[in-house]
């Protein structure tokens, strides 16, 4: 006896599983800006020091949705101050605004001969703000300080 097998159809389910991956807002951290020049340390010629000198920093990571305004500060160093006691301690001597970009450039900041008790060193750092002015990074959306000097 023979027995006919007719319309056999397999079927083979399979199960897709889809998840909402929303990652907590402690887990996603925004790096601040980085200075990139002038680099740590940077000696100036008496020349140079006559020309606008080009600050230059990396972008918060990841970028916000909303436009980022940089503020870079120049301080200058009196004698026995470090970099952290000045800007601590002194005003400004540069405070400057930019909208969405990663540099500008400063006029101006050498004004003569130094003479005690200001020193020719100065420190710059930048801090990143959102429009509601909120600080937008790690360490008050600031970054670390750098010197340079004429």
């Amino acid at each position: 006896m023979r027995t006919q097998i007719k319309n056999i159809a397999l079927v083979f389910v399979t199960t897709i599983s889809l998840f909402s991956c929303t990652p907590d807002e402690e887990v996603i951290k925004t790096a601040s800006p980085k200075n990139v020049a002038p680099i740590d340390g940077k000696s100036f010629t008496a020349d140079e020091a006559l020309q606008p000198i080009t600050f230059r920093w990396t972008p918060v990571v990841p970028k916000p949705q909303q436009p980022v305004i940089y503020r870079l500060k120049v301080w200058q160093l009196m004698q026995g101050q470090n970099g952290t006691q000045a800007m601590r301690s002194n005003p400004p001597i540069v405070t400057k605004d930019v909208d969405n970009i990663t540099e500008t450039t400063v006029s101006g900041i050498y004004t003569g001969p130094c003479k005690p008790p200001y020193l020719c060193d100065f420190v710059w750092s930048v801090q990143a703000i959102a429009v509601d002015g909120t600080t937008i990074g790690e360490n008050d959306g600031t970054s670390t300080i750098t010197q340079f000097n004429f």
